[in-house]
């Protein structure tokens, strides 16, 4: 049979040739939260072509990522045609996410879907990081993931249905030189990710409504902060993930599109992989 999709009937009853559209996002508005990189660029474009409303903010009140952010912002426009919001803030500062979420939703309609796409490494020496560093990172990689979610889950918590999704690297658990410090906020948001799913993710026990929290977990991508910008190391990489390739911003479209779609409704506190098999690897 082909993929052709057949139209109710004049009576108003399904043709008993309908075939169901799978990950079909169209009605649904996401959020896409410091979507100021590639990863988070092909995250939103992604949530786009499958039919979302998509709207992005920056991480920092910074205008180069403003620039970059409604780049993203137009991407997402032209892939889907329906128009959404930048906003540009500091998603560490809880007041101001409060009262620009508030608005966003009074003009856009509710946030069904909020992927936490912030994604920076600090790749340098334990011994050469400062402890102004150190809060930096687990700043931009926790505290925006803990503070977007408390603030937009709060919602989906009081309306009984919302998908979030956070990128986690698997250095939260493979060790790599000079990479403590990233590793350890990925460490804190994987652990937030798993009890934050259990504890929204009963819902309403006669329905299936409630809001779920999963993780996409990335290896070595290319255009992302980490050991693989070295050129040399790089090429080490390449030979040693079992699928001999770094991954790409679009390797990771169709995942999160899965987890924010119903299809994925029993899918809760995971970390689905997408890293070419590096973890497998002994």
């Amino acid at each position: 049979m082909s993929n052709q999709v057949f139209p109710i009937t004049p009576e108003g009853e399904k043709n008993p040739y309908f075939q169901k559209r799978y990950f079909d996002l169209s009605g649904k508005h996401a959020l896409v939260g410091g979507a100021t990189t590639p990863l988070a660029r092909a995250l939103a474009v992604a949530l786009a072509e499958a039919g979302a409303r998509v709207s992005v903010t920056t991480l920092s009140a910074d205008k180069t990522e403003e620039v970059e952010a409604n780049s993203i912002l137009n991407e997402c426009w032209a892939a889907s045609g329906l128009e959404g919001t930048c906003l540009t803030l500091d998603l560490t500062d809880v007041s101001r996410v409060e009262s620009s979420i508030s608005d966003l939703e009074k003009a856009s309609g509710p946030i069904d879907i909020l992927v936490n796409g912030a994604h920076f490494a600090n790749i340098k020496p334990v011994l050469d990081t400062t402890l102004v560093e150190w809060n930096q990172e687990l700043s931009r990689n926790a505290t925006s993931v803990f503070v977007a979610s408390q603030v937009i889950g709060q919602r989906m918590v009081a309306r009984g249905k919302g998908r979030i999704i956070n990128l986690v690297s698997n250095l939260y658990d493979r060790g790599i030189p000079n990479c403590a410090v990233f590793g350890a906020s990925q460490g804190a948001v994987l652990g937030f990710t798993k009890s934050l799913g259990i504890e929204w993710g009963s819902g309403d026990p006669l329905t299936k409504d409630r809001v779920t929290v999963n993780a996409l977990g990335i290896g070595f991508y290319e255009d992302t902060p980490g050991p693989q910008n070295d050129a040399d190391l790089s090429s080490v990489l390449e030979k040693y993930i079992p699928l001999r390739r770094l991954g790409t911003p679009a390797d990771l479209r169709g995942a999160v599109v899965y987890l924010a779609s119903d299809e994925a409704e029993y899918v809760n506190a995971e970390l689905l992989v997408v890293d070419g098999s590096i973890v497998n690897h002994a």
